[in-house]
């Protein structure tokens, strides 16, 4: 099954945005899937359903900064290293749907552009594991 299949899956069954991605990637990242939907919670609904950054472009952003974080506390290079990468993300995922908020995503769902947030759930997890795979290190 695809990461979007299963962020998908996983949204359907009742997760979160933030939780369907975090948890789609859950185990390529050694964090079992109670921690990971823990972690996520408070990340729905563009934070706490504050409407801010889209949750599920927030778990994408959980993903990376767990698989490129090495040490505790993180060296200047990581985290410069991971702000890039999540600079990168958001940028890929705007151009994509237009913006970054959740309260803009939806208002665009009801104008002209139909996406709903299982699609955005799924498309999210499919772009990450693209931009992992080409940011293999």
């Amino acid at each position: 099954m695809s990461k979007k299949e299963l962020a998908m899956e996983l949204f359907d069954a009742g997760y979160n945005c933030a939780q369907a991605v975090l948890l789609a990637f859950s185990d390529d990242l050694d964090l079992s899937p109670t921690q990971a939907a823990k972690i996520a919670l408070p990340f729905g609904g563009g934070m706490g359903q504050l409407r801010e950054v889209c949750g599920a472009l927030s778990g994408a952003f959980m993903v990376l900064g767990l698989r490129d974080s090495a040490s505790a506390p993180p060296v200047s290079a990581e985290k410069a290293e991971c702000y890039t990468k999540v600079r990168e993300m958001a940028e890929t995922f705007r151009l994509a749907n237009g913006s970054i908020l959740c309260r803009e995503l939806l208002a665009q769902s009801r104008k002209d552009k139909p996406k709903n947030c299982r699609e955005l759930v799924g498309n999210t997890a499919e772009q990450l594991d693209h931009f992992i795979q080409k940011n293999k290190s």
